[in-house]
């Protein structure tokens, strides 16, 4: 027995609707997320890793997290040109991307808590890290 058009067409707008209401339930996890590493902490940085370092330290530690970032970005645009690479970026690239935005967020953070002036944090060397490949 195959399915009328009318039950088909009723089976298409019941899915569409269970897929809208999901949207709109996990639309909200960015906020939610927000306020539980504000609250909890960061899951992707221990606490107090950067608590004892000065800030001269902390500016080459942000430059070295800065070039991560951007590199991971760069991967990330080259894995998504090819197929398959959807995927590769999100198993793949975006923990480490998560992990490296952590790290700044708690970089600048804590730069911010021991009050390093903005020259410091601008004037730090270039870090020397090579690119993956």
């Amino acid at each position: 027995m195959e399915p009328t058009p009318l039950k088909l067409g009723a089976t298409i707008l019941i899915a569409a609707a269970l897929g809208a209401a999901l949207g709109a339930a996990l639309g909200g996890c960015s906020t939610v997320s927000n306020t539980v590493s504000n609250t909890v902490g960061d899951p992707f940085v221990a606490p107090g890793k950067f608590q004892f370092i000065h800030c001269d330290e902390i500016a080459k530690r942000l430059v070295i997290a800065q070039d991560r970032e951007q590199e991971l970005h760069a991967l990330m645009d080259r894995a998504g040109s090819g197929v398959g690479g959807g995927a590769v970026s999100l198993f793949v690239y975006e923990p480490d991307l998560q992990g490296v935005q952590a790290d700044l967020r708690m970089l600048r953070q804590v730069a911010g808590e021991k009050r390093c002036s903005d020259e410091v944090l601008k004037a730090a060397p270039k870090a020397d890290i090579s690119p993956l490949h």
